[in-house]
């Protein structure tokens, strides 16, 4: 059952705010006083930072429209773009850099908030807050933009362009931010495969949400 309370709505999404901003700002290093010049390169701090724009946008928009009760979700396309990249975040952080989350066999904060902390908010504000069956047929494709726009960024930039586009762990090893996207390390077809994988199955990911949406919608009619 959705939460109707634009309060609860507002609350939460401050929360995730917060959240997000110690590991945006951490994973920078910011807060020790030393930018981390990899930081924009990595898919995790791209797709929290989008997310983080888009959430103090929904913030501002419902404060500024609650008289409206019909104003409960700024801009469904972009939220679930979000949403999605950060889930696409949160699975290949989990099942491919698990290993990443741990520095001298020490937990690092940070990640665990941009890792999980933050995907799982945003995905239960969609499941809490929004109202369902309105995702379009065709919105899983779309919610891919962000994740494909950063495989063609990097693949050229790092590639035939030959910028340093390391970061993280992959600092001193290759220009590029993740060594499975690394031709002279995965090999071509190794990164060809991985990209194909990876759209195909968030694109099934998102038809998995697209069909939960519509259950979700149907129920709350009955």
């Amino acid at each position: 059952m959705r939460i109707h309370s634009r309060m609860a709505s507002i609350v939460w999404k401050v929360v995730l705010l917060a959240f997000g901003a110690y590991g945006l700002l951490d994973g920078s290093g910011i807060l020790a006083g030393a930018y981390e010049p990899g930081f924009p390169h990595m898919f995790t701090n791209v797709s929290n930072l989008f997310a983080w724009v888009y959430f103090l946008l929904a913030v501002v928009w419902l404060v500024r429209h609650r008289e409206n009760e019909d104003a409960v979700t700024f801009a469904p396309q972009v939220k679930y773009t979000a949403t999605i990249s950060l889930l696409i975040t949160m699975l290949i952080a989990h099942f491919l850099l698990f290993d990443a989350m741990f520095q001298d066999g020490q937990l690092v904060w940070h990640l665990v908030f941009l890792h999980y902390l933050v995907p799982i908010m945003s995905l239960l504000d969609w499941a809490l807050f929004d109202q369902k069956g309105r995702m379009p047929v065709w919105g899983p494709l779309v919610w891919l933009s962000l994740a494909v726009v950063y495989l063609v960024i990097v693949l050229v930039g790092a590639g035939p362009l030959g910028m340093d586009l390391g970061g993280g762990t992959t600092a001193d090893i290759t220009r590029y931010p993740y060594t499975f996207l690394d031709p002279a390390i995965a090999g071509v077809g190794g990164v060809a495969g991985f990209c194909v994988v990876m759209i195909v199955a968030f694109a099934v990911l998102g038809y998995v949400l697209f069909g939960i949406d519509r259950l979700m919608g149907k129920a709350a009619r009955n």
